[in-house]
């Protein structure tokens, strides 16, 4: 008698189509929060992700050059506001240096913990603070500074002979 149930109910399922759940559609962004990405998140992504993840070139589908692909994810979704603990982004910048999906990559200069928690509080869905946000900019602008200034000196560097 199990094993008849068991079949029948086998069965019924098998039959019956599967339909999964839909995310949830993303609330639109408010004035403030455009202007924070704009003003504060935009520039970060500019100095350490767009170099991989922009218009050039776009590892794991994903783009970071403006909002409207930053909220459209690539391979996964980036973040949804008001969702951080779900973010496969936050994930990523928050991991260990040593870990081997960090992000941005080892190679490259990390985000300070001023930028991390700008871009945490904006995925919170928070107003990102005046202090933080000018304290994440003064990082980023060092960040934009140090690698302009090493992409000159290595365009400067005579090149080896092979």
């Amino acid at each position: 008698m199990r094993v008849v149930l068991l079949f029948s109910s086998a069965a019924l399922i098998a039959a019956s189509p599967f339909t999964p759940k839909k995310a949830e559609p993303a609330k639109p962004l408010t004035a403030a929060q455009k202007a924070d990405f704009t003003k504060v998140i935009q520039p970060m992504f500019d100095a350490h992700c767009v170099s991989c993840h922009g218009p050039k070139k776009e590892k794991g589908k994903l783009r970071l050059d403006t909002l409207e692909a930053t909220l459209k994810g690539g391979k996964n979704p980036t973040f949804v506001i008001g969702k951080p603990d779900s973010s496969m982004l936050l994930s990523r910048v928050f991991l260990d240096r040593t870990a081997g999906d960090v992000m941005p990559p080892k190679a490259e200069k990390p985000m300070t913990e001023k930028q991390k928690e700008a871009l945490y509080a904006f995925v919170e869905g928070q107003p990102i603070p005046d202090e933080l946000a000018k304290a994440a900019l003064a990082d980023t602008k060092a960040a934009l500074a140090a690698a302009k200034t090493a992409a000159a000196e290595a365009k400067a560097a005579p090149k080896a002979k092979k």
